[in-house]
């Protein structure tokens, strides 16, 4: 940190420092200043563990990335579902209402929420509340060619401002002596599965007795995960995990939220809901099938998708839940009259694009408690498939296919749905993938689908020098 900025960083903490003396507490001082030359996702993998916590984020195309260290405040409302999300809006507004920001940018929160705050944490998912979404204390932003710092402190009155200014620029430049000596982590050989040969059974005979339920008009949909647990010879380092996922799947948005030794991450191809300027934008994502061998035998399974009643029958469910979701907070809703396949590398979707012009005063976590469970992810109808899911999956999913993603002070912002992802705990790798299923749905076509989702993380974990695939529980060769 060059002396201008220094200098600037302790006139804005001396700012900070003044008005906490006049209002008799702590002010939260956000300072921001350009940055050139920082790769996010190698500065997230060579400082992961330093401050406790970490995160990074990417959209679509890498178009804005972050990459944050440490915790000035974390915003984790103790109240139940559909609470948590108010609860953390106002959170937000009383934080704001106590910061003196200076600087280009303005505060940036980051973080996620578990699916379902009712089931109780398992022992793997202790580290990640219900709902946690954190002002970093160091915060690297790149939106397209810019790129800023962002440094976040709580100043008492008759703090040290020298002190505290000397702090935040040690703890920045271990940052950068870290990004600039880490020597590249490599992915370990030989990831495997603990054998399992009656996981996929028991899978399929879960979704056997949905089935029934559906066909005995109990529900609409309900959408069923799975879990697959991999093992490696030594830690999982999750650097190069997200730049496998980063190369393989440049459209998606890559995410990472640290914890101590565990990590969630992923590359997800659906976005739960973006607001800019007061325009929310968001996808209908229901109804997949495999990607082809070669270009006619692709370009056949995509339309064989596209004319597929059950797909398009579960695909139509989501995009009448979207409407009826987003209707209320929008003075203008434009939904796309028909699905376009969406082509990932071992998959392709329906996809349906949605735009709509907020109405005064709307917020963004207004969206996401509207929106989340989305059917994609839940079921319909919604608390019925919630119940279906509490009581027959058996399996704390965690913040698997919940929100992720972040929101700033000016109430722009963007969250996607916690799909294609994993939590990376030491040595081990737990893989979630989940089905939506409806009256026509087959169990056995249904396990094999989550095989083809579960490959995303699965092929992103080898080393380059490794075989063509990873092992699976369920007699499975490759994720």
């Amino acid at each position: 940190m060059n002396e201008a900025c220094l200098s600037g960083l302790t006139q804005a903490l001396g700012e900070g420092e003044a008005l906490a003396r006049c209002a008799h507490r702590a002010v939260l001082v956000v300072f921001s200043l350009a940055a050139e030359g920082i790769e996010p996702l190698r500065l997230f993998a060579a400082n992961r563990q330093v401050f406790g916590q970490s995160l990074f984020w990417s959209s679509e195309q890498g178009a804005l990335a972050l990459a944050g260290f440490g915790c000035t405040e974390e915003i984790s409302p103790p109240s139940g579902e559909g609470e948590r999300f108010g609860a953390s809006t106002r959170a937000w507004r009383q934080l704001l209402e106590r910061a003196h920001q200076v600087g280009p940018r303005q505060a940036y929160l980051c973080g996620g929420f578990a699916f379902d705050p009712q089931v109780p944490r398992s022992a793997q998912w202790q580290s990640f509340a219900s709902t946690s979404l954190v002002l970093p204390r160091l915060l690297l932003l790149r939106e397209g060619e810019q790129q800023h710092w962002l440094f976040s402190l709580w100043v008492e009155p008759g703090a040290d401002v020298a002190q505290c200014a000397a702090a935040l620029e040690a703890e920045w430049s271990l940052l950068l002596a870290r990004y600039h000596q880490a020597p590249a982590a490599q992915l370990p050989d030989g990831i495997r599965a603990a054998a399992d040969p009656l996981a996929a059974d028991r899978w399929q005979d879960c979704v056997a007795q949905a089935i029934a339920r559906i066909q005995d008009g109990e529900l609409s949909k309900v959408v069923l995960a799975r879990e697959v647990c991999l093992q490696a010879s030594r830690s999982i380092p999750c650097g190069p995990l997200l730049e496998n996922l980063g190369a393989a799947y440049p459209q998606a948005f890559l995410f990472a939220f640290s914890r101590g030794d565990s990590c969630f991450l992923g590359a997800t191809p659906e976005r739960l809901v973006r607001v800019a300027r007061g325009t929310l934008s968001t996808v209908a994502l229901a109804g997949t099938c495999a990607r082809g061998l070669h270009e006619q035998q692709d370009a056949e399974l995509g339309q064989a998708l596209l004319d597929s009643a059950k797909d398009r029958h579960e695909h139509a469910l989501v995009v009448q839940t979207l409407r009826e979701s987003l209707q209320p907070y929008c003075a203008m809703l434009e939904i796309a009259p028909q699905p376009q396949l969406h082509r990932l590398a071992h998959v392709q979707h329906l996809l349906t694009p949605v735009l709509g012009r907020l109405r005064p005063q709307v917020d963004l976590l207004q969206l996401v408690q509207a929106l989340h469970p989305t059917p994609a992810v839940g079921g319909l109808p919604r608390d019925q498939a919630l119940g279906y899911i509490r009581e027959h999956e058996q399996l704390d999913r965690g913040w698997y296919a919940a929100p992720v993603g972040w929101l700033n002070a000016e109430g722009d912002g963007e969250f996607a749905v916690a799909l294609r992802s994993a939590l990376i705990r030491g040595n081990q790798a737990h893989l979630f993938a989940g089905c939506g299923i409806v009256g026509e749905s087959d169990p056995q076509s249904e396990y094999q689908e989550t095989c083809l989702k579960l490959r995303t993380i699965g092929e992103a974990l080898r080393p380059p020098a490794a075989s063509p695939s990873v092992a699976m529980s369920g007699g499975q060769s490759a994720l």
